[in-house]
């Protein structure tokens, strides 16, 4: 199954410097996308089935709130929140680029900010394995499909979620938290207005009523995980200095709205 949350960093990783991958000009338009080795890269894994509970079992507390929660989403059909979700649906794209770059105050890029841009996409990376295993093994159906409800993904328009795939955990939620975290480092001034941008992020894919309340608090725990690993190791330390110089250094962004 072809799930778009485990392809979110895909834009973002061909924007790596070349260091890490090839030039375009030496890629034949079908090569494979060059992923750039994770930080956690052949170190024990996450044990992601340990880390996260099963989701909530129905009729408990937190299968009512994700309900409720579900419910009260619509709402907001149409809405400004609904809006900033769609902006959001993909996080390589200049709406979401452009909303992040707010937040941390400087304009990211690959060509500004390649240090920058390189660091969250190799914490990206060390997300896949242990998300994909988390949506694999509890297959959790989206929201909209219980109801074919109204959802801001105009791949959810078949009303089941065969092409967004699996629910729990949010990878939204999660890399918008673990970049948050990873960027609060770089750009410590505006950690909170970083912060409040990676918790929105999550709480947008509920305004879009494609993620239960519940897969929105998981992909928070995993990236709070992958941070927490990923933080001791020397080479995102080597990289943190570098992306704190150069975030110094950028240019300001100034933000619309």
């Amino acid at each position: 199954m072809k799930m778009r949350s485990i392809m979110l960093m895909a834009g973002l990783v061909t924007a790596v410097p070349a260091a890490t991958q090839p030039a375009p000009a030496a890629m034949a338009p079908t090569a494979p996308m060059q992923m750039p080795p994770g930080y956690l890269t052949g170190k024990p894994p996450i044990d992601i089935l340990k880390l996260l509970p099963a989701p909530p079992a129905p009729g408990s507390v937190q299968d009512v709130a994700d309900r409720t929660a579900y419910a009260v989403s619509a709402a907001g059909v149409g809405g400004p929140e609904w809006q900033a979700a769609i902006a959001q649906l993909s996080p390589n794209s200049p709406q979401f680029m452009a909303a992040l770059s707010c937040a941390v105050g400087a304009q990211l890029s690959p060509k500004t900010t390649p240090a920058t841009i390189a660091m969250v996409a190799r914490a990206g990376v060390d997300m896949i394995a242990p998300m994909t295993i988390a949506k694999e093994h509890y297959a959790r159906a989206r929201p909209f499909t219980t109801d074919r409800g109204e959802a801001c993904d105009p791949i959810s328009k078949d009303g089941v979620g065969a092409r967004l795939g699996y629910a729990y955990p949010s990878g939204h939620s999660g890399i918008g938290w673990l970049w948050a975290l990873m960027l609060s480092d770089a750009a410590p001034a505006r950690a909170d207005t970083i912060r409040r941008f990676g918790q929105a992020t999550g709480d947008l894919r509920i305004a879009c009523r494609v993620h239960w309340l519940s897969d929105v608090a998981s992909g928070r725990i995993l990236a709070t995980s992958v941070y927490q690993r990923i933080a001791a190791e020397p080479e995102y330390q080597a990289d943190l200095a570098r992306a704190k110089a150069e975030l110094a250094a950028a240019p300001p962004f100034v933000c619309k709205g």
